[in-house]
């Protein structure tokens, strides 16, 4: 029978039985090699007192002249041992080897690192000796230490991993006295970043945020790692806000070219407008912002840092409603970065178009092949919007395939995405072209971006053109790429004069944008009582990010606020720190002559779901204006309550608008600040009129095409059809 130390032995080639090599050194003593062997024989069956006294025989009988060639020699072997066990998975194995190499050799860092490593693997309890060990050894060395980076990186990683915001400070130790031996390693930096994108990319922000930080103490001043910092600092919110706010204006002093400039005022602008804090100096990162674009264009610059500004543009929606102006500073901005992408990557390109030209003889064998590609196939407002078109597609007519530029393998939206689309999911994480790559070679005939910029992964595969017909659907606003064929509208949601500021051809859908089947709803975890408002009280309610908050619009829900008695005003703000909102509204409020005690302030509820049920105790919402609730709206409109627009003219600013006429609601929307105020007060103060409203709301789950998923998906079905007979034609 072949028994466990059977296995391990046979894993060196030279090893024989103990027996054996006994034999050996009985007969030829001298041949150092069989103490070598033999011990490393014994220790494989768990005799390591016996181990040791014969690799230390050698060294004792036979004299000191060449014991540094036997030592070196005795290592070799031990290590080789070491590693074979190591891929074998042998990690116990791997380690007490490890432990004797490191007996005979205690200054090789590389065998250090490793101990430690197997020391995390196998949940051994002495790490922070190990590690404490390594430190002073370093400190001790009078020569520059060798040592893999990769390596040591892979132990940080895993030390780092259960608690990367408040790493235990012996990590922090031990990075801190390997950091002046990589200040000159030409690879340790794309290491340290490849980490970093990969993390951010699997959403684990916080891994994100460590290893840049770790490249930003190898060089400080680096504008590449800054950038990189800012988003997943963004994404996590609350304090994180703040520190992403220092980062951008330490970018702003630091950039010295104008695409530097207007990638630090629009993460500056956005981290701002985010947390709720300083408006005047939100407006004079946007005008900043908005100015070195314009001067962008008007220079027609050609440098290769363009590729950084693929995704700019979606703070100009937050900031004024002006669609005739600024569509144009988007498009001219898209066409010069999707001529950079096209320079950059020549030969993909002409792959994608080759396979264009040949289409026509092929596609009637085989179903309309569409591709989704998203970063949103997950537990975010975009996946779960998308899932009823998903869901109700016609498989039998359609090839349906989804490509995701985000994974959390966590995320129960994601896992559904998984189970329901099987191998036609598939993710990429890192490479925008392998993405492109792969959508080419599935032969998409038409693929549907759904971020639009909010993604620049998305912005960096739309540019490329992988698929002869592309369509920008559900995301912020269109992207302005010359190689983006169509837009998803309606009949409300852009007015017939948009198409005058669009390169994409507007493509109108009989009645709805969006269509759903509705939303699931969870247990309250507020009440009047909770919230010390009586029950004759009216309650305003406003749910949107900081990005969309203007002193303006504010202004306006005060004046509301004030002329409706006994009106309370409930708010909330995603990401943004409750403080800081308080802090943001309540100047605002005093100048209105608001009393503050008919404000309430809550924090961001734990789920979806528990936030629409905090919705019902709302009497009326009010919407934001220049940038309009998308998901709020509908969760709103399906929860039975009223709601004030302010309708725009740019998509953003009519969001709410279309969403309410596909319901059969008029009543809330105004079409000026006037009117804003006029529908909030009349809401609040006519009874009747609130409950016409919820009524009519409640009869459109039943009628309405806003929640009728699958006819949505006929009608989106019949528009692809549509724009490939015109394609087709069009050859």
């Amino acid at each position: 029978m072949t028994t466990q130390l059977d296995n391990q032995i046979s894993l060196i080639p030279t090893l024989l039985t103990i027996q054996e090599y006994e034999k050996n050194i009985t007969e030829n003593p001298t041949e150092v090699t069989n103490y070598w062997y033999l011990g490393l024989a014994l220790l494989l069956e768990g005799r390591e007192e016996e181990a040791q006294i014969t690799w230390m025989t050698p060294f004792l009988e036979f004299g000191e002249d060449e014991s540094a060639e036997w030592l070196q020699q005795l290592t070799e072997i031990l290590l080789t041992a070491a590693q074979e066990n190591e891929v074998n998975s042998n990690y116990q194995l791997a380690w007490a080897i490890r432990q004797h190499i490191k007996g005979f050799v205690p200054d090789n860092i590389n065998n250090f690192i490793k101990i430690i490593d197997l020391n995390i693997d196998l949940n051994i309890e002495d790490i922070e000796t190990n590690i404490n060990e390594l430190i002073e050894l370093i400190f001790q060395l009078t020569e520059t230490p060798i040592f893999d980076e990769k390596l040591l990186f892979q132990v940080i990683e895993k030390l780092v991993q259960p608690d990367p915001v408040n790493p235990r400070p012996f990590i922090d130790k031990l990075v801190a006295v390997f950091i002046p031996y990589l200040l000159t390693s030409k690879t340790i930096i794309q290491l340290l970043t490849e980490k970093a994108e990969v993390y951010y990319r699997f959403s684990n922000y916080h891994l994100s945020i460590y290893f840049l930080k770790v490249a930003l103490q190898l060089k400080p001043n680096n504008l590449d790692f800054i950038r990189k910092l800012i988003p997943p600092l963004q994404t996590l919110g609350g304090d994180y806000l703040q520190e992403s706010i220092n980062w951008g204006k330490q970018y702003l002093t630091l950039s010295q070219e104008p695409i530097d400039q207007i990638v630090g005022t629009h993460y500056l602008a956005g981290s701002l407008l985010t947390s709720c804090q300083s408006w005047e100096e939100s407006v004079e990162a946007y005008q900043k912002h908005k100015l070195s674009l314009s001067n962008l264009l008007v220079n027609q610059t050609e440098s290769e840092s363009l590729i950084q500004l693929l995704a700019m543009g979606p703070i100009l929606l937050y900031m004024e409603d002006n669609p005739s102006e600024n569509r144009l500073l988007r498009n001219g901005l898209a066409t010069l970065c999707q001529q950079l992408v096209w320079k950059s990557f020549p030969e993909n390109v002409n792959t994608y178009q080759k396979r264009f030209n040949s289409l026509r003889p092929s596609l009637s064998e085989r179903p309309l092949r569409i591709g989704y590609l998203s970063e949103c196939f997950r537990t975010h407002s975009v996946g779960f919007l998308a899932w009823w078109l998903l869901k109700y597609h016609n498989r039998q007519e359609f090839d349906i395939y989804l490509y995701s530029l985000r994974e959390n393998a966590h995320d129960l939206q994601q896992q559904a995405y998984k189970r329901e689309f099987g191998d036609h999911f598939h993710q990429e994480c890192i490479s925008m072209v392998a993405m492109a790559d792969k959508i080419n070679q599935d032969k998409i005939d038409i693929l549907v971006d759904l971020d639009s910029l909010t993604s620049y992964g998305n912005c960096a595969i739309l540019a490329l053109k992988p698929a002869p017909i592309q369509v920008s659907w559900l995301g912020y606003d269109a992207t302005g790429f010359p190689t983006v064929d169509y837009f998803i509208a309606d009949n409300y949601v852009l007015p017939e004069s948009a198409q005058d500021y669009y390169t994409e051809k507007i493509w109108r859908l009989p009645q709805n944008y969006i269509g759903i089947d509705g939303f699931a709803v969870g247990t309250p975890t507020i009440s009047r009582e909770s919230l010390d408002i009586p029950e004759n009280g009216i309650i305003y309610f406003s749910s949107q990010t900081g990005l969309k908050r203007n002193p303006d619009n504010i202004r306006l829900q005060m004046q509301i606020i004030k002329q409706v008695p006994n009106s309370y005003f409930l708010l909330k703000s995603y990401r943004a720190n409750h403080q800081d909102l308080e802090n943001f509204i309540n100047p605002i409020a005093e100048a209105a002559g608001v009393d503050l005690n008919r404000l309430r302030f809550l924090p961001t509820a734990p789920t979806d779901m528990e936030h629409r049920a905090n919705l019902a105790i709302a009497d009326i919402v009010l919407d934001t204006y220049p940038y309009n609730g998308a998901t709020t709206t509908l969760e709103t409109l399906w929860m039975g309550i009223p709601i004030v627009t302010r309708v725009g003219e740019q998509f953003a600013a009519r969001n709410s608008y279309t969403m309410m006429m596909n319901v059969g609601v008029t009543e809330g929307i105004a079409w000026s600040d006037e009117e804003y105020v006029e529908w909030g007060v009349r809401l609040g103060k006519d009874e009747k009129l609130r409950q016409e409203i919820v009524w009519k709301l409640r009869k459109s789950r039943q009628t309405s095409p806003l929640w009728n998923g699958k006819k949505f998906a006929r009608e989106m079905e019949n528009a692809y059809q549509q724009m490939w007979e015109i394609y087709i034609d069009s050859k």
